[in-house]
Protein backbone atom coordinates (compact mmCIF):
# COMPACT_ATOMS: atom_id res chain seq x y z
CA UNK A 1 0.00 0.00 0.00
CA UNK A 2 1.47 3.15 -1.13
CA UNK A 3 -1.47 5.87 -0.71
CA UNK A 4 -2.56 6.87 2.93
CA UNK A 5 -3.59 9.75 5.16
CA UNK A 6 -1.35 11.84 6.59
CA UNK A 7 -2.64 10.59 9.98
CA UNK A 8 -1.72 7.12 9.19
CA UNK A 9 1.56 8.35 7.40
CA UNK A 10 2.88 10.23 10.63
CA UNK A 11 2.46 7.08 12.40
CA UNK A 12 4.11 4.77 9.66
CA UNK A 13 6.97 7.47 9.54
CA UNK A 14 7.13 7.03 13.69
CA UNK A 15 7.42 3.92 13.19
CA UNK A 16 9.79 3.77 10.81
CA UNK A 17 12.36 5.77 12.56
CA UNK A 18 11.67 4.13 16.13
CA UNK A 19 12.93 1.00 14.70
CA UNK A 20 15.86 2.53 12.90
CA UNK A 21 16.86 3.88 16.25
CA UNK A 22 16.11 0.78 18.18
CA UNK A 23 18.05 -1.34 15.44
CA UNK A 24 21.35 1.18 16.34
CA UNK A 25 20.94 0.82 19.72
CA UNK A 26 21.02 -3.22 19.33
CA UNK A 27 23.37 -2.58 17.11
CA UNK A 28 25.83 -0.93 19.56
CA UNK A 29 24.55 -3.72 21.65
CA UNK A 30 26.68 -6.46 19.59
CA UNK A 31 29.24 -3.76 18.56
CA UNK A 32 29.90 -3.99 22.46
CA UNK A 33 29.99 -7.56 22.70
CA UNK A 34 32.57 -8.03 19.83
CA UNK A 35 30.03 -8.90 17.08
CA UNK A 36 30.97 -6.89 14.61
CA UNK A 37 29.20 -8.09 11.46
CA UNK A 38 26.17 -8.09 13.31
CA UNK A 39 26.88 -4.77 14.07
CA UNK A 40 27.06 -3.57 10.73
CA UNK A 41 24.51 -5.68 9.54
CA UNK A 42 21.92 -3.99 11.60
CA UNK A 43 23.07 -0.56 11.06
CA UNK A 44 22.58 -1.06 7.52
CA UNK A 45 18.98 -2.38 8.18
CA UNK A 46 18.75 0.92 9.84
CA UNK A 47 19.96 2.67 7.57
CA UNK A 48 17.05 1.37 4.90
CA UNK A 49 14.48 2.04 7.22
CA UNK A 50 15.57 5.65 7.38
CA UNK A 51 15.36 5.46 3.45
CA UNK A 52 11.57 4.82 3.59
CA UNK A 53 11.18 7.19 6.34
CA UNK A 54 12.81 10.09 4.02
CA UNK A 55 10.12 8.87 1.09
CA UNK A 56 6.86 9.13 3.41
CA UNK A 57 8.53 12.64 4.90
CA UNK A 58 9.26 13.73 2.05
CA UNK A 59 5.69 13.26 0.71
CA UNK A 60 3.58 14.36 3.74
CA UNK A 61 5.75 17.37 5.06
CA UNK A 62 3.75 19.49 4.16
CA UNK A 63 0.61 18.28 4.94
CA UNK A 64 1.36 17.65 8.62
CA UNK A 65 2.64 21.15 9.09
CA UNK A 66 -0.92 22.63 7.60
CA UNK A 67 -3.23 19.81 9.04
CA UNK A 68 -4.39 18.82 5.62
CA UNK A 69 -6.03 15.37 5.50
CA UNK A 70 -6.00 14.21 2.08
CA UNK A 71 -4.46 10.98 1.07
CA UNK A 72 -1.12 10.74 -1.20
CA UNK A 73 0.61 8.12 -2.46
CA UNK A 74 4.24 7.24 -1.69
CA UNK A 75 5.16 6.14 -4.95
CA UNK A 76 8.77 5.10 -4.18
CA UNK A 77 7.87 2.32 -1.43
CA UNK A 78 5.77 0.93 -4.18
CA UNK A 79 8.34 0.98 -7.03
CA UNK A 80 11.38 0.39 -4.67
CA UNK A 81 10.39 -0.87 -1.38
CA UNK A 82 11.74 -4.09 -1.87
CA UNK A 83 15.32 -2.75 -3.54
CA UNK A 84 17.66 -2.73 -0.42
CA UNK A 85 20.11 -0.94 -2.17
CA UNK A 86 17.08 2.28 -3.22
CA UNK A 87 16.56 2.64 0.10
CA UNK A 88 20.04 3.08 1.92
CA UNK A 89 21.44 5.01 -1.15
CA UNK A 90 18.35 7.22 -0.46
CA UNK A 91 19.85 7.33 3.46
CA UNK A 92 23.14 8.14 1.63
CA UNK A 93 22.05 10.84 0.01
CA UNK A 94 20.47 12.60 3.11
CA UNK A 95 23.14 12.14 5.44
CA UNK A 96 25.44 13.67 2.62
CA UNK A 97 24.27 16.53 4.27
CA UNK A 98 25.29 15.67 7.51
CA UNK A 99 28.07 18.31 8.32
CA UNK A 100 26.47 21.09 6.58
CA UNK A 101 23.96 20.43 9.18
CA UNK A 102 25.89 21.29 12.14
CA UNK A 103 27.44 23.96 10.82
CA UNK A 104 30.62 21.94 9.01
CA UNK A 105 30.53 22.42 5.18
CA UNK A 106 33.13 20.60 3.50
CA UNK A 107 34.65 21.43 -0.19
CA UNK A 108 32.25 21.28 -2.74
CA UNK A 109 33.81 19.09 -5.68
CA UNK A 110 33.91 21.29 -8.90
CA UNK A 111 33.45 19.88 -12.53
CA UNK A 112 37.32 19.28 -13.51
CA UNK A 113 38.46 20.68 -17.14
CA UNK A 114 35.92 19.72 -19.89
CA UNK A 115 33.09 18.61 -17.57
CA UNK A 116 29.46 20.13 -16.42
CA UNK A 117 27.90 20.29 -12.92
CA UNK A 118 25.75 17.20 -14.58
CA UNK A 119 29.33 14.97 -14.72
CA UNK A 120 30.05 16.44 -11.28
CA UNK A 121 26.51 14.97 -10.37
CA UNK A 122 26.91 11.88 -11.96
CA UNK A 123 30.05 11.01 -10.82
CA UNK A 124 28.98 11.41 -7.07
CA UNK A 125 25.65 9.49 -7.58
CA UNK A 126 28.11 6.76 -8.79
CA UNK A 127 30.13 6.75 -5.82
CA UNK A 128 26.66 6.21 -3.68
CA UNK A 129 25.24 3.84 -5.69
CA UNK A 130 28.28 1.36 -5.16
CA UNK A 131 28.58 2.72 -1.48
CA UNK A 132 24.85 1.28 -1.30
CA UNK A 133 25.82 -2.04 -2.83
CA UNK A 134 28.30 -2.40 -0.34
CA UNK A 135 26.70 -1.76 2.45
CA UNK A 136 24.09 -4.52 1.36
CA UNK A 137 27.06 -7.05 0.72
CA UNK A 138 28.15 -6.00 4.25
CA UNK A 139 24.55 -6.96 5.74
CA UNK A 140 25.21 -10.32 4.42
CA UNK A 141 28.60 -10.57 4.95
CA UNK A 142 27.18 -9.88 8.77
CA UNK A 143 25.20 -13.01 9.07
CA UNK A 144 26.81 -15.97 6.90
CA UNK A 145 29.90 -17.73 6.81
CA UNK A 146 30.79 -17.56 2.93
CA UNK A 147 33.46 -18.23 0.52
CA UNK A 148 35.68 -15.39 -1.61
CA UNK A 149 36.12 -15.09 -4.84
CA UNK A 150 39.92 -16.52 -4.27
CA UNK A 151 37.89 -19.34 -2.23
CA UNK A 152 38.98 -17.89 1.01
CA UNK A 153 36.62 -18.31 3.97
CA UNK A 154 34.37 -14.73 5.15
CA UNK A 155 32.89 -14.61 8.65
CA UNK A 156 30.37 -12.34 9.98
CA UNK A 157 33.90 -11.37 12.12
CA UNK A 158 36.45 -9.65 9.65
CA UNK A 159 34.38 -6.63 9.31
CA UNK A 160 37.39 -3.99 10.83
CA UNK A 161 35.57 -3.12 15.01
CA UNK A 162 36.40 0.06 14.00
CA UNK A 163 35.22 1.18 10.61
CA UNK A 164 32.30 -0.49 12.27
CA UNK A 165 31.93 1.52 15.37
CA UNK A 166 32.29 4.71 12.74
CA UNK A 167 29.35 3.48 10.49
CA UNK A 168 27.60 3.23 13.39
CA UNK A 169 27.94 6.80 14.82
CA UNK A 170 27.11 8.44 11.27
CA UNK A 171 23.98 6.40 11.20
CA UNK A 172 22.45 7.56 14.40
CA UNK A 173 23.55 11.00 13.45
CA UNK A 174 21.82 10.85 10.53
CA UNK A 175 18.73 9.64 11.99
CA UNK A 176 19.09 12.32 14.67
CA UNK A 177 19.39 14.50 11.70
CA UNK A 178 15.90 13.78 10.36
CA UNK A 179 14.26 14.11 14.27
CA UNK A 180 15.30 17.09 14.71
CA UNK A 181 15.02 18.77 11.44
CA UNK A 182 10.64 17.11 12.33
CA UNK A 183 11.52 18.85 15.64
CA UNK A 184 12.30 22.42 14.00
CA UNK A 185 9.50 21.81 11.53
CA UNK A 186 6.96 21.41 14.32
CA UNK A 187 8.20 24.06 16.33
CA UNK A 188 8.49 26.83 13.70
CA UNK A 189 5.97 25.45 10.47
CA UNK A 190 2.96 23.66 11.77
CA UNK A 191 -0.08 24.97 12.75
CA UNK A 192 -0.60 21.69 14.08
CA UNK A 193 -0.01 20.16 17.69
CA UNK A 194 3.88 18.89 18.62
CA UNK A 195 3.77 15.87 17.92
CA UNK A 196 7.10 14.76 20.17
CA UNK A 197 9.78 12.52 18.50
CA UNK A 198 12.18 13.02 22.20
CA UNK A 199 12.18 9.21 22.73
CA UNK A 200 14.20 8.14 19.74
CA UNK A 201 16.38 11.24 19.97
CA UNK A 202 17.35 10.25 23.23
CA UNK A 203 17.94 6.76 22.56
CA UNK A 204 20.40 7.91 19.45
CA UNK A 205 22.44 10.21 21.55
CA UNK A 206 24.40 7.84 23.33
CA UNK A 207 26.08 6.83 20.36
CA UNK A 208 25.48 9.53 17.72
CA UNK A 209 27.43 11.84 20.44
CA UNK A 210 28.55 10.17 23.34
CA UNK A 211 30.70 12.55 25.35
CA UNK A 212 28.01 15.45 24.78
CA UNK A 213 25.57 12.66 26.25
CA UNK A 214 27.31 11.66 29.36
CA UNK A 215 28.49 15.70 30.35
CA UNK A 216 25.09 16.30 30.06
CA UNK A 217 23.97 13.50 32.24
CA UNK A 218 26.83 14.16 35.03
CA UNK A 219 25.54 17.99 34.54
CA UNK A 220 21.97 17.19 35.54
CA UNK A 221 22.89 14.69 38.13
CA UNK A 222 25.18 17.55 39.92
CA UNK A 223 22.57 19.94 39.69
CA UNK A 224 19.94 17.71 41.40
CA UNK A 225 22.11 15.87 43.65
CA UNK A 226 21.30 12.59 42.27
CA UNK A 227 24.03 10.06 41.24
CA UNK A 228 20.93 7.71 40.00
CA UNK A 229 19.20 7.23 37.36
CA UNK A 230 19.33 9.56 33.84
CA UNK A 231 17.62 12.86 33.07
CA UNK A 232 14.49 12.69 30.66
CA UNK A 233 14.22 14.89 27.46
CA UNK A 234 13.22 17.96 26.59
CA UNK A 235 11.11 18.83 23.76
CA UNK A 236 12.68 22.08 23.56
Amino acid sequence: MDTMTPEFARRFWKSLLDNASRLITDANALLDAGSHGRARALTVLAQEELGKALWVYQEFEGAWSEGTESPRAVGRLNSHGRSHVAKYLEAIEFGSELEAFWGDYPEIEEPADGESWDDVFARRRARADEAAKAANQDKQFGFYVDLDSTGGIVTPQDLPADRVAEDLQRAARVVEMLLIRDHTRMKHDAVTEYDSTGEMQWRLMPISHPEEFTGFVQAVRDRDGNDEGEPSPRDD
